[in-house]
């Protein structure tokens, strides 16, 4: 015996899976991205507090020195190589700069990330020494093995990113607790999402019926009883009663996968609301015989796709 709500249940398990995986990965993103440490960056007082490992920082350095060099990021925005010699020891700093630098900047508070040294800093870092009459060994050997980068601060990007993964995991949290709702209490899943709750567990329970008289016409996962049409997707079941359609046709889909060369058919109805509803995913074979078999009903159901039908459908609803 064919059980509407067992099919309602099954339909649930069947989507719930997605929304679980993606939820998982943004939860997972959540924790794995340095979202914490790039909108509260550490409050550095001195660079000797600086580490290597220390990834984010907010600092206020008292005396930079222009070292000459500058560097034009991706987007175009121009950053200098400052640096600051303390005990000893050299930090470069990379910072944003006008056209024509400052040659020496003062209590200069910034956002940064501590990064490594990396190819241009190195071609930088020798050109500067023969500046100093230095040899590049000689350099890096008083210098601090990080660099302090504002370029590398994007802290835009990752509110951007902060936001995106937000508003896809509360999509996914609401289509899970939507599935959970539906598998719990079928009469409460949206077959009729055009109608109340109340109505629509009507609607289940009047479809159950004449299902269980055994009068209906099968065609594969969908069926037509008396007064009803409903089909049993593998991600949604849909019940929609025969009185409420105003407008049926047939429509070939192109498939998204250029690989795929079958064409697959939705059937679409239109309502007395004017909303459309759409079967989809049915073979040329099924969305023909659904057509032919919603023309076979008592109802009076205006069939087929031109511009004259869908004028006499919407003045049917006026």
């Amino acid at each position: 015996m064919i059980e509407i709500t067992q099919k309602i249940k099954k339909a649930c398990i069947h989507t719930l899976w997605l929304p679980l995986g993606i939820s998982f990965l943004c939860i997972v993103l959540f924790f794995s991205l340095p979202f914490i440490d790039i909108f509260h960056p550490k409050k550095i007082k001195h660079v000797n507090e600086i580490k290597k490992d220390t990834k984010y920082i907010q600092m206020t350095a008292d005396h930079l020195c222009y070292s000459g060099y500058d560097l034009v990021s991706i987007a175009g925005k121009k950053y200098g190589y400052y640096y600051q010699l303390k005990d000893n020891h050299c930090t470069f700093f990379l910072i944003p700069v006008s056209e024509t630098p400052e040659h020496e900047i003062k209590n200069y508070t910034f956002n940064a990330k501590v990064i490594s040294p990396d190819t241009d800093f190195t071609e930088m870092a020798e050109s500067f020494a023969k500046d100093l009459a230095w040899d590049r060994d000689s350099m890096l050997q008083v210098t601090r093995p990080f660099i302090v980068s504002g370029e590398a601060y994007h802290p835009i990007f990752y509110l951007f990113l902060f936001w995106l993964i937000l508003v896809i995991l509360l999509i996914n949290l609401k289509k899970i607790i939507q599935d959970i709702i539906g598998f719990v209490s079928p009469d409460l899943y949206p077959v009729c999402s055009f109608l109340g709750r109340k109505m629509q567990r009507e609607i289940i329970d009047e479809a159950q019926e004449e299902l269980s008289t055994g009068m209906f016409i099968q065609i594969n996962s969908m069926y037509i009883t008396e007064n009803y049409f409903i089909d049993f997707g593998k991600s949604s079941v849909k019940v929609i009663p025969l009185r409420d359609i105003i407008w049926c046709y047939r429509l070939g889909n192109i498939p998204l996968n250029p690989l795929n060369q079958t064409h697959n058919f939705s059937v679409n109805f239109m309502i007395r609301s004017g909303k459309m509803i759409s079967i989809s995913h049915k073979t040329s074979d099924e969305a023909l015989e659904l057509v032919n078999a919603i023309r076979a009903t008592e109802y009076d159901i205006i069939i087929g796709h031109s511009d004259a039908k869908k004028k006499q459908a919407k003045q049917k609803i006026e």
